[in-house]
């Protein structure tokens, strides 16, 4: 599939979203129900109290009707977030591994099962911190950016899409002006080439011999 030129520019938060809904989270069922046959395989069946693991998007489906309680993921409670936000503040630390949609499944769950998690101000409120630490850092790795690459690892999508247009644009940047100082050095030599050609060979010993005195 074609990638349009706004995508090139980056996605809106509810693309994102909906990329993130096939992610697998945990859920209760509050009700009996037989296997379910998905495009992706087969979930269920659906035996309370016994957990299964489910699509996000099916965990909400059922969630909007009181058929299940999604478990929060361990990276979505207030201690563990509080954790990675004291990490991500130690100087010269790296970028914390979470999962690759953690923002989208975080606003999801937030959104329509706030009333599993424990805590749901206080996670908010850290999710906050959490991002606003590593949008700074982000913003400091881009001064490292050069003609040939961007070393940021364990970025997520939302991240990498908030730093998208700004990077394209600066990379195209520097690699015109790279490809500006080769050629103007390619000219230079160029021209030297053809100034020491002009020379005859009295007047190339005695311009070598007042570079190079013995």
């Amino acid at each position: 599939m074609a990638v349009t030129s706004r995508q090139r520019e980056g996605f809106t938060m509810p693309e994102l979203e909906y990329v993130a809904q096939c992610e697998s989270v945990t859920i209760v069922p509050l009700h009996r129900m037989d296997r379910l046959e998905l495009v992706r395989g087969t979930v269920g069946p659906f035996r309370p109290p016994q957990k299964t693991n489910v699509p996000l998007w099916l965990a909400v489906m059922l969630k909007r009707t009181n058929r299940c309680r999604i478990v929060a993921p361990t990276w979505l409670s207030f201690e563990h977030l509080r954790d990675l936000c004291k990490r991500e503040e130690q100087p010269d630390s790296l970028f914390t591994r979470l999962p690759f949609h953690y923002l989208e499944i975080a606003h999801i769950i937030l959104t329509h099962a706030e009333d599993d998690l424990v805590d749901s101000q206080g996670i908010r409120r850290l999710l906050q911190d959490l991002r606003e630490v590593r949008q700074s850092k982000t913003r400091g790795g881009m001064e490292m950016l050069n003609p040939l690459q961007l070393q940021m690892d364990n970025l997520s999508a939302a991240e990498i899409n908030e730093i998208r247009p700004l990077f394209r644009h600066s990379f195209d940047m520097l690699r015109q002006l790279d490809l500006l100082a080769s050629a103007t050095e390619d000219s230079r030599q160029q021209q030297q080439q053809s100034q020491f050609g002009e020379l005859s060979y009295s007047e190339m010993d005695d311009v070598i011999g007042s570079s190079y005195p013995l």
